[in-house]
């Protein structure tokens, strides 16, 4: 938590020193920022479907548990890539348009949006985890609903797909399969179950979508 409270911070602090002297109103024009309810859709299935299958006993003990002893039943040695892959796919929005990549839209603003973004999820995430207090499946631990490198890794994801997915869609796709990957990284490693993981991807989705729903509404 600590470190992703100081990468956020680290973030913001970027965030500041551009906005300085220049326009406030860009987020406000040129683009459609209006609420789409269809794109509630997989957030709310997500986070309902990880709610009943962390909190419904009897979802948990054929889901949850039966899915942690499968992964875990060879014994296998664990490879936390995730760790760092988690940051791949909002690090990409970044490197993709230093590259050359056309984004929806440009420097200021996609930093208003990733951190603001960063700013809920942390947010979201933490008081979920406060709130449910849910046993890690290695036990011991009580944080361990909803994942929080799902929850990174998805709202990155949402974030390529909205500022790139138009012009490359095999862009947006890839940038879900790698968050897809962090969250089975995070189940196959045992730090946390399936519930945990679904919520995540649904809290980091909503995420990006609120930011961006906020943004003509903020003066930054």
């Amino acid at each position: 938590m600590t470190r992703r409270i100081s990468i956020l911070l680290c973030i913001l602090c970027v965030w500041t020193s551009n906005i300085r002297g220049q326009r406030t109103d860009s987020l406000t024009c040129g683009f459609d920022h209006s609420i789409k309810w269809s794109q509630l859709a997989a957030p709310s299935l997500l986070m309902t479907g990880g709610t009943l299958v962390s909190f419904v006993p009897s979802f948990h003990n054929k889901i949850d548990m039966g899915f942690r002893d499968c992964l875990q039943s060879d014994g296998h040695q664990r490879y936390e890539i995730e760790n760092v892959l988690q940051y791949a796919p909002i690090s990409s929005v970044v490197i993709l348009k230093a590259c050359g990549l056309e984004t929806r839209h440009n420097w200021r603003d996609i930093m208003c949006l990733g951190s603001g973004a960063a700013l809920i999820s942390v947010l979201l995430c933490q008081s979920m985890k406060l709130t449910y207090a849910e046993e890690r499946p290695y036990g011991g631990v009580f944080n361990s609903f909803p994942s929080g490198h799902t929850t990174t890794a998805f709202f990155g994801a949402e974030m390529l797909r909205r500022e790139l997915g138009e012009e490359y869609p095999g862009i947006a796709i890839a940038g879900y399969a790698v968050a897809a990957g962090v969250g089975f990284m995070r189940m196959y490693n045992n730090r946390h179950w399936v519930g945990d993981v679904l919520a995540g991807a649904g809290v980091g989705i909503l995420s990006t979508s609120l930011m961006y729903w906020l943004a003509p509404y903020l003066r930054f």
